[in-house]
């Protein structure tokens, strides 16, 4: 399958994979991230995916030169260095693998076969799962600022119900296991090249953007307090793009379905029967409507009715 890299590309990951430890340079983790963007759950195991060269390094705005030889390490990562899971009611328990099983480079063209273990942490997605375009991290520089991108965001999911704001407090030792931090890195050196770094490129380059609080015991720092919100420049853009959605039904149903089907997010409200439900829409994009354990499909009328009145809402 012949992959033509796009910003707009989703990225999935599993709550397992994004607590996973691993060690990848910023090529080899943004590369993965590509080929796992083009991931279907139809694909067989076993299948292979191909990447042009010349679109890698148009993606990345980089000369074919500059691209292919980054290329040859980026993929040795992607064979040497595996993922390590653990397990969470038991740590003792662990899997680890390696992200793709073979490559090959023949005529300006990448073929990737990526690891039987890593397709089900993409797509079968059982419970929570993190979802971003692949714009976000393209322009990110280092694998400590993408990694933090993705660990802000899933906070900012979890810990906020509406998408305004959330804050998260951790441990130092937890912070520098998520980011993989060597115990080499001093706090300084931490807040230095990690944390300011951040602020500035993820509020450039991202949805979102963050501060930080430090949280002292007794003279030091053991505790970070994180405040996350969704970045306004990026929505006032993506809010001009998405105007033309409003004009009827069937591109706002479609815009709907982009956004929303199968992954966990409501995007609306309505009232049943004098009990309160988010509507949301599932894989095949059928809305449905959730309050607790309680789950409401509608037919077609019924949904189209739904649609109608968000359309206007939308449009106002």
């Amino acid at each position: 399958m012949l992959i033509v890299p796009e910003k707009k590309s989703y990225i999935t990951k599993s709550e397992k994979l994004l607590k996973s430890r691993y060690e990848l340079n910023e090529l080899a983790l943004k590369l993965i991230s590509i080929i796992y963007s083009n991931v279907k759950r139809g694909d067989e195991l076993g299948k292979d995916y191909q990447i042009r060269v010349q679109d890698l390094a148009d993606l990345m705005g980089k000369s074919y030169g500059e691209i292919y030889n980054e290329l040859k390490m980026a993929t040795k990562e992607l064979l040497e260095n595996p993922v390590y899971i653990e397990n969470e009611d038991d740590k003792k328990n662990w899997i680890m693998f390696n992200w793709i099983s073979d490559a090959e480079y023949k005529n300006g063209v990448i073929n990737f076969t990526i690891s039987k273990r890593l397709k089900p942490l993409i797509i079968e997605l059982q419970d929570r799962f993190l979802k971003y375009k692949l714009e976000n991290i393209l322009n990110l520089r280092g694998v400590y600022l993408i990694r933090l991108y993705e660990i802000l965001k899933d906070w900012l999911e979890l810990n906020s119900r509406y998408g305004n704001k959330a804050e998260k407090i951790v441990s130092l030792a937890e912070f520098r296991e998520f980011l993989e931090i060597p115990l080499s890195y001093r706090f300084f050196d931490i807040k230095r090249q990690i944390l300011e770094k951040a602020k500035t490129e993820l509020e450039k380059h991202t949805d979102l953007l963050f501060e930080y609080e430090e949280i002292k015991t007794g003279r030091k720092v053991t505790h970070l307090k994180f405040i996350i919100k969704p970045n306004p420049a990026k929505l006032q853009t993506d809010n001009r793009i998405q105007d033309n959605y409003f004009k009827s039904r069937k591109t706002f149903v479609a815009l709907l379905r982009r956004n929303y089907s199968g992954n966990g997010k409501f995007w609306g409200f309505k009232t049943i029967d004098g009990a309160s439900y988010w509507l949301g829409l599932d894989n095949e994009g059928l809305v449905y409507a959730t309050s607790g354990r309680n789950i409401k499909d509608f037919n077609g009328v019924e949904s189209a009715e739904i649609y109608d009145f968000w359309l206007k809402v939308a449009q106002n």
